[in-house]
């Protein structure tokens, strides 16, 4: 049996992500990027991620030379005349995608289009399906130019710190004075670094709290307000990841009742340019749904300005134009900095009352659900 090999002749844009999973989705032996001088460093990300059997040439081509299109076209044709050719026309300006169409037509070979909802349409007879493959999180940050140093899979989120965590929002609820009073202690004198914890502190009116190798003791007047016993204990309280860890459960939950089980990461960590310390290098949840990224940044305190143009940072420095950013905040949030999160596109979830603030965190499921059904209108 005589194998002929698989050619994929592909328009360059400026989003890469639809020339990568047309690439994934079919596996071809060579792939064929006409480009303009627009867009000939957009591929630079794309190669890394390729297998080194998949040969790869790039064309330059005009925009808006819909002939000169034609004529690499052809010439790629004229040299591989055994191959089986494929069109990705996702991309590119639409004299180019026409332009390229016109000699899929002409040599009797398929043209495709990927939508941004995962979807694959036929340019012949415009017959739709869904893509068989997925992006996962590593592809699609690979290819915005990120380099993950860390995160932690939701999947591994222990059953310990999510009780710990509990117990942490439960105390702040019953106890808000108190933990103001600590937080504050930690805020100031220990400059929000949690090695700079002493092993014991006496406050007014008998608080105290100890701390031994993570674990974390607050009582008053000995009577014990709250005890942790897991090794990061202080880390859920003082730094706020017992709130991060809380929504990263219900995003996990949310994730669980789909049959794709989009992927959900917490703590997620990029190299920075320069190990510049002002590029806040930190997600708090990142959510993968339906190959759309979705930037979580979770605030247990009282939200900022500068927390709302963080979180619009990051979006725009990790996902780009196609990805999401959510502020998930315990506290409800003012409402000159609701008005700023619209001006953003920034989705809010935030209680609207501070007595809100003890179950909204439950509805957050049935919130993801609605934003996710809005992605796909």
């Amino acid at each position: 049996m005589i194998y002929n090999m698989k050619h994929q002749i592909i328009l360059l844009g400026k989003d890469i992500t639809s020339v990568y999973h047309g690439i994934k989705e079919f596996a071809p032996d060579h792939v064929h990027l006409l480009c303009t001088n627009e867009t000939q460093q957009v591929a630079e990300p794309l190669f890394p991620l390729l297998p080194d059997s998949i040969g790869r040439t790039v064309y330059r081509t005009e925009p808006y030379d819909g002939e000169h299109v034609r004529t690499v076209c052809r010439k790629i044709h004229q040299a591989y005349p055994s191959a089986d050719f494929a069109y990705n026309l996702s991309e590119g300006t639409k004299l180019m995608a026409f332009a390229a169409f016109t000699i899929a037509k002409e040599y009797n070979v398929p043209a495709f289009y990927l939508t941004q909802l995962g979807d694959l349409v036929w340019l012949d007879n415009f017959e739709m399906r869904p893509m068989k493959s997925k992006l996962d999180n590593k592809e699609i940050l690979g290819l915005s130019g990120n380099v993950l140093t860390e995160y932690q899979d939701a999947k591994q989120l222990s059953d310990t710190d999510i009780q710990a965590s509990s117990l942490i929002k439960q105390f702040i609820e019953q106890y808000p004075k108190e933990h103001t009073m600590i937080q504050k202690f930690f805020n100031i004198f220990c400059e929000r670094d949690t090695s700079r914890l002493p092993a014991s502190r006496v406050f007014k009116n008998g608080l105290r709290f100890k701390q031994r190798q993570g674990s974390l003791l607050i009582a008053q007047e000995n009577h014990v307000l709250l005890r942790l016993s897991t090794p990061n204990a202080c880390m859920l309280f003082f730094k706020g990841r017992w709130w991060e860890t809380l929504v990263a459960h219900k995003v996990r939950t949310w994730s669980q009742r789909h049959p794709n089980r989009p992927e959900v990461w917490q703590s997620v960590i990029f190299r920075t340019e320069g190990n510049n310390p002002r590029t806040k290098n930190e997600v708090d949840v990142l959510l993968n749904n339906q190959q759309q990224l979705i930037f979580i940044e979770c605030k247990s305190g009282q939200v900022t300005q500068n927390d709302v143009y963080k979180v619009d940072a990051v979006r725009e420095t990790y996902g780009g134009d196609i990805s999401l950013a959510v502020l998930a905040s315990y506290y409800p949030v003012e409402d000159n900095l609701q008005e700023k999160c619209k001006d953003l596109q920034i989705n809010l979830f935030a209680p609207t009352y501070i007595e809100d603030r003890i179950d909204h965190l439950n509805t957050l499921p049935a919130w993801l659900e609605k934003l996710s059904n809005s992605l796909q209108l």
